[in-house]
């Protein structure tokens, strides 16, 4: 079979297609716009391995050669190179094509923030809990990677997981259901975390970007988890019977105070069919997730804390009342995708210092919010050791005043990071690299 690539892009994915296929003895090729020094070392990998690998263009020829074309969700539907395409997939498509989704239970979860956390949240759980729990989607883990550990597992007679986690965005969520055309594998648990504008520089409307969330819920779902407030629209644009929701806030008001970030991954497992004091115990030595309100450590009484994950203003407002009693230094901004600052204001407001990261969203958005409103900032600074610089030095002249009170160094940017970084994790990286060596070099004094 003849298999084409198109995007191999940065986080693995299109890496992971191509090693599937190569392995089953398929002739590969790979397109991606990217030139070899910007895809590093994956290229020259698969060139090894048998694959013709075109960088830097796309050329028609190649989709018109293709029997499949594997797509990076990245690129739009209706690119017209696609035109000629025979077929087009992504790897959920080939997972849930296979047989062996009948021996596992599937757990998919979407939303707009919080969906890798719980994710992790409950495949950590159930682990805890004495069941065997994969992961893959979006969190960076490709459905291809499963397909094979499942081949493997299948020559070797070993049994399937008992469950798999599946992170969808909404691109996943898109790609997945047109290669399937709706037919999804029955699912055991369909859940939403919450629903905010994002992604307004792809759709046109936000009732598309919905659309393509609620794809993921249909007659295939056994049983569906919401939060309450959106529990009536999805129910209406479903078609989900009332016995099939479970609603999140309802479920866990009155236990997970504490833990109000793990409050969808508690109630999907209390809609697996656990019981509170379980949940919550597994619950307890869930240690978070890189990037998404990552506490990296403490200097004296200054605490620094990533949240790079944060890439939209609801975002930061819901990691800032997590520290709402404390000073928090801000170190926000970035690349523009269509939202609007507002929803970010108080955090502005209320933040003791703010560090500008230079972009698109910061020029044309913050920074004229904030000149309105009067609000004082540092920056913009085109690199990240100038913001966090900038962000310590005012969490240690504050430390001095307030000495009783904690101070927390915050990077959530509210905004995407492409044009200072590579990636949000690339951002993130960088502020945790420069926390670690201040750490260092503090406890080496």
């Amino acid at each position: 079979m003849k298999v084409l690539v198109f995007g191999l892009g940065m986080h693995g994915g299109g890496f992971a297609a191509a090693s599937y296929f190569l392995d089953h003895g398929d002739e590969v090729r790979v397109t991606d716009l990217k030139g070899n020094s910007q895809l590093g070392t994956e290229v020259q990998t698969l060139e090894q391995r048998g694959a013709k690998c075109i960088t830097g263009n796309h050329r028609a020829q190649d989709f018109r050669w293709a029997d499949i074309v594997v797509k990076n969700p990245a690129i739009p539907p209706d690119h017209p190179l696609l035109e000629s395409t025979k077929m087009v997939v992504n790897d959920f498509a080939w997972l849930f094509s296979s047989p062996w989704c009948e021996q596992t239970k599937i757990i998919a979860i979407t939303g707009t923030k919080g969906k890798t956390t719980t994710s992790a949240a409950v495949a950590h759980a159930l682990e805890k809990l004495g069941y065997e729990a994969m992961q893959c989607g979006n969190m960076g883990i490709s459905a291809f990677t499963v397909l094979s550990d499942w081949e493997k597992r299948n020559a070797e007679g070993r049994k399937m997981p008992d469950y798999l986690v599946c992170e969808f965005s909404s691109w996943l969520i898109r790609d997945t259901y047109a290669a399937m055309r709706g037919q999804f594998p029955p699912m055991e648990i369909c859940a939403i975390t919450n629903f905010y504008p994002d992604h307004l520089n792809s759709y046109q409307t936000i009732d598309l970007y919905l659309a393509d969330k609620l794809e993921l819920f249909g007659k295939h779902t056994k049983l569906a988890v919401i939060p309450d407030v959106f529990m009536k629209q999805v129910q209406k644009l479903t078609g989900l019977d009332k016995k099939q929701v479970r609603g999140i806030d309802r479920s866990c008001a009155k236990v997970l105070q504490e833990m109000p970030h793990l409050k969808s991954a508690y109630a999907i497992l209390l809609a697996l069919g656990f019981k509170w004091k379980t949940i919550l115990k597994a619950l307890s030595s869930f240690s978070g997730v890189p990037h998404r309100i990552e506490q990296i450590g403490t200097i004296g009484n200054i605490m620094l804390v990533n949240d790079s994950a944060a890439t939209i203003p609801e975002a930061v407002h819901f990691t800032c009342a997590k520290f709402h009693m404390m000073p928090i230094h801000l170190i926000c901004g970035g690349t523009d995708k269509n939202l609007v600052a507002e929803s970010m204001l108080n955090e502005l407001k209320e933040a003791s210092s703010i560090s500008l990261l230079g972009g698109s969203y910061t020029k044309d958005k913050l920074i004229p919010l904030m000149e309105k409103e009067k609000i004082h900032f540092d920056g913009p600074f085109q690199t990240m050791d100038e913001a966090f610089a900038n962000a310590y030095a005012k969490a240690e002249e504050k430390a001095k005043s307030l000495p009783e009170l904690p101070q927390v160094v915050l990077l959530s940017p509210g905004a995407t990071s492409f044009e200072l970084f590579v990636n949000e994790f690339d951002r993130g990286d960088q502020f945790r690299n420069l926390a670690n060596t201040l750490l260092d070099s503090t406890h080496a004094v």
